[in-house]
């Protein structure tokens, strides 16, 4: 799925300059086009040359990684993710390490962790995006059936696709690091993962390689914070109020340091059909949208994971999602459709109104 624009928007309450405070100034950088969303970064440095120039880098690398994990668009001399759907069912696609590792770790998480993300989903993703497209373009019924065969995809019509999605038919090769899918027609989609993982990759490079001792990065409502701020004992992290209609702009402030937060939600990219709403994150096992929650936003230190864990506990039931927190340790917030907001203890102390 295109998780870039779909994941809830979690906004941070750190952006713009601050006076300078023990010789360190907080700079920034925004842009827009890596993963399809905007992306904002933070770093407190000693000097503007500096700051910039480190921007500048993490920027270059978010492009990097953004190019890699694109399923949507070629590049001269890369093999990316477009590259291993283009050539499924023909031929197996060397890749780099940081694409394999991805691809190689989240199946395992699906065996370790849960079920409910498919790598596989993508002909189903692509299929509900076309109704998405057509319905926010101001298309009528009878103009969705003239395109579409159908107002709204039917169980019989969704099974169809159900011979490309299996996981077990993508085949790793660990000495080449290349990726194989058996059939033609099969379409990876890491819009699950694929923008958290770029997020640590990053933040990770900023802080490993070009020392960068406090920052955060927001990339479309995956936030990972880097150490803690200098001017103050923390980040204040806000998760964005699914109501878009709602005065009030958050669910809660969340306090934090040195770890990441990634919400999905229903109200980013979405459609109407009679009244019902069909969000952009789809249930593996229904090929329909998920529809249980309004958002579901995770902390955990590991933005990669965080991602992961985001989008596993959205297809989840509450009490399969509590348990999933309980077992691997990472906090909580569930929104749900009647308003209800439930949160693990470890949220509930760092949330604030």
């Amino acid at each position: 799925m295109k998780k870039t624009l779909v994941v809830l928007l979690i906004l941070f309450l750190t952006c713009g300059c601050t006076k300078e405070i023990r010789n360190y100034e907080k700079y920034d950088i925004q842009f827009f086009d890596a993963f399809d969303t905007v992306t904002s970064m933070i770093i407190y440095e000693e000097s503007e040359e500096k700051a910039n120039e480190i921007l500048s880098k993490m920027k270059d690398k978010f492009f990097e990684y953004h190019r890699i994990f694109d399923r949507y668009n070629n590049y001269k001399g890369i093999n990316n993710l477009k590259t291993i759907n283009d050539n499924a069912g023909i031929r197996p696609v060397k890749v780099s390490d940081e694409l394999f590792f991805l691809i190689k770790k989240t199946i395992e998480y699906n065996k370790d962790v849960s079920d409910k993300i498919c790598l596989t989903i993508g002909p189903v993703v692509d299929y509900w995006s076309k109704y998405n497209e057509l319905y926010n373009s101001g298309a009528t019924e009878d103009e969705v059936i003239n395109e579409m065969g159908l107002p709204i995809p039917t169980h019989e019509k969704l099974d169809e696709f159900r011979n490309l999605i299996n996981d077990e038919d993508i085949i790793l090769n660990d000495v080449d690091k290349s990726v194989f899918l058996k059939k033609k027609g099969m379409i990876l989609d890491l819009g699950a993962v694929a923008k958290g993982y770029a997020t640590e990759l990053v933040c990770n490079y900023a802080v490993d390689e070009l020392g960068v001792k406090s920052g955060i990065v927001s990339a479309g409502g995956n936030v990972k914070i880097m150490g803690k701020p200098v001017d103050k004992p923390a980040f204040k992290v806000g998760i964005q109020n699914p109501n878009l209609e709602s005065s009030q702009l958050y669910l809660s402030i969340l306090t934090l340091n040195d770890t990441s937060v990634v919400t999905s939600g229903d109200y980013q990219r979405y459609f109407f059909y009679n009244k019902k709403r069909y969000c952009h994150i789809i249930n593996a096992q229904s090929l329909e949208p998920a529809d249980e929650y309004k958002s579901v936003t995770v902390i955990s230190k590991d933005s990669f994971f965080c991602d992961y864990m985001s989008t596993t506990l959205f297809l989840s039931s509450y009490e399969e999602g509590l348990e999933l927190c309980e077992k691997f340790d990472v906090d909580a917030v569930w929104k749900f459709k009647d308003g209800t907001i439930k949160a693990t203890k470890g949220a509930e102390k760092v949330m604030g109104d």
